[in-house]
């Protein structure tokens, strides 16, 4: 086995102790301290905001092991005091000689600071160890973030295999499966947020909370654009203190976030980067039809889910977008990235 090899090994595994945490506003990072005689002697993973980092957790673990030890660790290391010390200062300190890095860190505090630093104390740098997109695919939303500014947006739906997300007269339940209903939840738990309508909020009134048995981790954020008529005061959503992007003052039990746009309804693009501002980068929007094609027409869209129930409707009800489809050139150019069966449903997730 090459040296190349080994590295690439290991940035494998310290991707995978990154995976699966909830860290945002922070990244999902993972980090192993390899002594000189090619033992583990550390590993950490940054389990979430205010808590210490994937290296300082992986630097304890080695102890005077990490001395002339070699890190390999997801992300470059940080270079500023936020609420924990630098983890360039604590690589230097504890004495590794070489650091074996996954991917840049695009945020502006950082953005090659860390690198630099490193190389200067005289540290041997070694990056691009495995492709960027590989690294990057642990913790997409953090990175789309840092370079835009904007949440990543996925959109969910369900539909029949004709194109149908509920009857003429409303009905819905169920399109799809037991087992594609768990795999949204699935797809909640893993999101920072989740945003609907008012309409949705209306005719539902959902909790879009995780529901799922086994399920211990944090819930994520409720999120609700209001249109142009007031919303129900007795909704479920009232308890879990929702964001409400708003036109302008409403009174409701939740954090309201004003954003108007210039003809007096949400500004979806601002409302987007004020959610992100808040820490939530990862948005799964669940409904309705009508958010779903005004977020689609203003580009804001970056991934879907699509749940196909093995139903056919016959005939037209309500669409997946709620919006008129003028002409073929309108149609956005999507790449489908996965697409399987979850029970007697079909799944196509794509990305823009």
């Amino acid at each position: 086995m090459n040296e190349n090899t080994a590295w690439q090994g290991l940035m494998h595994r310290a991707l995978e102790l990154a995976a699966g945490h909830r860290t945002h506003p922070n990244p999902r990072v993972g980090a192993i301290v390899v002594a000189s005689d090619g033992e583990v002697v550390g590993e950490g993973a940054h389990p979430g905001v205010g808590s210490r980092h994937a290296e300082a957790i992986a630097l304890a673990e080695a102890g005077d092991r990490a001395r002339g030890a070699t890190m390999v660790v997801t992300l470059e290391p940080c270079d500023h005091h936020a609420r924990t010390p630098p983890c360039t200062d604590a690589i230097i300190e504890a004495g590794i000689t070489r650091v074996v890095a996954g991917a840049l860190d695009p945020d502006r505090h950082v953005a090659g600071r860390g690198i630099r630093h490193l190389r200067q104390a005289g540290i041997e740098i070694i990056s691009d160890v495995l492709p960027d997109d590989e690294v990057e695919a642990v913790d997409p939303a953090y990175f789309h973030h840092r370079r835009t500014d904007m949440p990543l947006v996925t959109v969910k739906a369900a539909a029949t295999l004709d194109g149908q997300t509920a009857a003429a007269d409303g009905t819905s339940q169920w399109i799809t499966s037991e087992e594609a209903r768990r795999d949204s939840h699935l797809l909640r738990a893993a999101a920072d947020a989740v945003m609907i309508g008012a309409g949705t909020l209306r005719i539902d009134d959902p909790r879009l909370n995780v529901r799922l048995e086994e399920y211990e981790g944090p819930q994520p954020r409720p999120i609700v654009v209001m249109g142009d008529q007031e919303l129900p005061q007795s909704a479920r959503i009232w308890e879990r203190d929702p964001v409400v992007l708003a036109p302008g003052p409403v009174d409701v039990p939740g954090t309201v976030l004003e954003v108007p746009n210039e003809e007096g309804g949400v500004d979806l693009r601002l409302g987007l980067i004020r959610i992100g501002e808040l820490g939530y980068l990862d948005v799964l929007v669940e409904g309705g039809a009508r958010l779903a094609a005004n977020l689609l027409k203003a580009d804001l869209v970056n991934r879907g889910v699509l749940y196909l129930g093995g139903k056919l409707a016959g005939g037209v009800g309500m669409g997946l977008f709620r919006s008129v489809f003028e002409t073929l050139a309108d149609a956005k150019t999507v790449e489908i990235v996965d697409l399987r069966l979850v029970g007697p449903d079909v799944r196509v997730e794509w990305r823009i």
